[in-house]
């Protein structure tokens, strides 16, 4: 699998060349995403028998880093498009071949903020408005989650052209996301289409072709964490190379007796710093990954604790690359808040994902803090 690794690193001067662009257009420019396609990388969730990969999780991981180290934007709608593919692959084989007959095409999901769907005849009747919809602008169909009258909460597959797209994306960070609010209001959604939110989330297959393939038994939680973090540690790398390139031509430190800011002692902490939680975001990152490539590979399941420990690395993780941005945009001076330079880019983008609900280091580490004084967990996502 080092091949799309190779191949997506190569594209990094292309989606830097590009990121000022993104952000202007607040969406993914289209020679981003068919860049990105000719990787490979977006068939890395798909089935083999439908010509995927099955790509193993360290190997995503890498892949979306080095997207970030690029653009932030176009690394989570990477992410997002790669993602959606495993959670679509949950579905039963018919649905499966009918959301994956366009290879060109990308698909979105969210995980929160449930609409509203009444059971009619052949299906449901959905309602509901679904924000923060990263991608939605070039997606085929979305996964929106809705509550079941008189029964619990569910995902819906449901076609973009049944769904209006609210342009209502105006934010201080990470814009070319095109993380829109979308609607839509009773739209028929048959059974085949839908699946409780535990069916979702569990290692069970409903896929007869997918049922002797391992791949498939990654929890979709922790599958997806470990995907999330690869934006914050390539964002981070990019910050940190970018403040580097600029160190050699960066005359005195004002209001000191440095005459330049490479020889300065407060220079050198803040770099190592930065490296060093950088590396060490690198390596939680990577344990949370193999982790999950080693419960696979030995056919065993991954249990609560171990999706906390996911959830609790990850987060520390995303932590931690957030301070070394922060550092090294402190570190730069007044120039540090320079929109023409991209670092006052990518320290506003990683901010901006640091909120994200999924993605808060505080929820992450609490989670993993329980697992660990074995107390039971506070959500049901870790069921």
């Amino acid at each position: 699998m080092s091949d799309i690794f190779d191949r997506v690193r190569g594209l990094v001067p292309l989606l830097r060349a590009n990121a000022e662009r993104c952000t202007a257009e607040r969406r993914v420019p289209r020679e981003n995403l068919d860049a990105l396609r000719g990787t490979g990388l977006f068939r890395a969730a798909l089935p083999r028998h439908l010509g995927g990969l099955e790509c193993d999780v360290r190997t995503k991981l890498a892949a979306l880093t080095e997207v970030a180290r690029g653009c932030g934007s176009t690394a989570w709608v990477a992410t997002i498009y790669l993602d959606s593919v495993f959670l679509f692959a949950k579905f039963p084989d018919e649905v499966q071949e009918e959301v994956f007959a366009d290879p060109t095409s990308f698909h979105c999901a969210t995980l929160a903020v449930p609409g509203r769907a009444v059971p009619v005849d052949g299906g449901y009747s959905v309602t509901g408005r679904w924000p923060f919809n990263s991608g939605c602008l070039d997606a085929s169909y979305l996964l929106q989650p809705a509550v079941v009258e008189g029964g619990g909460p569910a995902h819906f597959i449901i076609p973009a052209r049944e769904l209006t797209i609210e342009d209502d994306w105006y934010v201080s960070g990470m814009e070319g996301t095109g993380s829109n609010t979308v609607s839509g209001r009773d739209v028929f959604v048959p059974h085949r289409h839908v699946l409780q939110v535990a069916q979702l989330l569990d290692q069970d297959h409903r896929s007869e072709r997918n049922a002797a393939s391992p791949y498939y038994r990654h929890p979709p939680l922790p599958y997806l964490l470990t995907s999330a973090v690869g934006s914050f540690l390539g964002m981070a790398e990019a910050a940190y190379g970018l403040f580097l390139e600029r160190l050699p031509d960066r005359g005195p430190i004002a209001y000191t007796g440095h005459a330049r800011h490479r020889d300065a002692a407060t220079t050198h902490h803040q770099v190592a710093e930065a490296r060093l939680k950088i590396d060490s975001a690198r390596l939680l990152a990577d344990q949370a990954a193999a982790l999950l490539d080693e419960r696979v590979a030995t056919g065993v399941p991954t249990d609560v604790h171990d999706r906390a420990r996911v959830w609790g690395q990850v987060a520390y993780a995303a932590k931690l690359c957030v301070e070394a941005v922060e550092a090294l945009r402190l570190g730069s001076g007044a120039s540090g808040i320079a929109t023409k330079l991209p670092l006052h880019r990518i320290a506003r983008d990683v901010q901006a994902l640091a909120t994200h609900a999924i993605m808060v280091p505080t929820t992450g580490i609490e989670h993993y803090g329980r697992a660990l004084c074995g107390v039971e967990p506070s959500t049901p996502l870790l069921h």
